[in-house]
């Protein structure tokens, strides 16, 4: 995919742009690294959780309800991505838009892990939101992402869940 270099953002030795759909494939297989990273599914699940996630996303660009940002290394290798869904919101107080920015898929490449990479794609998603208006950002931290959302300023919430399977 060609893509004019004025359009990326450098910082050090990577370079900050947003994806699109186009980067379909790519955005799965990350979703996919996290998910293998979390562990305890099998295979078959995750080839399943792929293709459905594939026609979400692809979806979801043409609707205009995901924004993603992928960073490279100079030479073009892909070391982490993130994306914002731009999910409807019930309404509530202090909640001033009816779509809440929802950060989700957040990976990093292992050999680039530790470099600042995730952290470029978390402040972009924040100044993005800011920049569009938003007032909040949710997402829901895995253990190995929360030192790095604390960092930016994310408190914990609680949710609870009821299985019906």
């Amino acid at each position: 995919m060609k893509r004019a270099r004025d359009k990326l953002q450098p910082s050090g030795k990577f370079f900050l742009r947003e994806a699109s759909i186009r980067d379909a494939d790519l955005l799965v297989q990350h979703r996919r690294g996290m998910w293998e990273d979390l562990g305890s599914w099998n295979r078959s699940v995750l080839n399943e959780a792929d293709g459905v996630y594939r026609r979400w996303l692809k979806s979801a660009f043409k609707k205009r309800a995901v924004v993603g940002w992928i960073v490279e290394t100079k030479k073009g290798v892909a070391a982490g991505s993130g994306c914002i869904w731009l999910r409807p919101a019930q309404p509530r107080p202090n909640l001033k838009a009816q779509i809440q920015p929802y950060l989700l898929s957040m990976y990093t490449q292992p050999p680039f892990r530790r470099q600042g990479v995730a952290a470029r794609i978390v402040k972009e998603a924040i100044r993005w939101c800011r920049k569009n208006g938003y007032s909040r950002l949710a997402l829901h931290a895995s253990k190995y992402g929360r030192n790095l959302y604390r960092k930016y300023g994310f408190t914990r919430s609680w949710e609870m869940r009821l299985k019906l399977e």
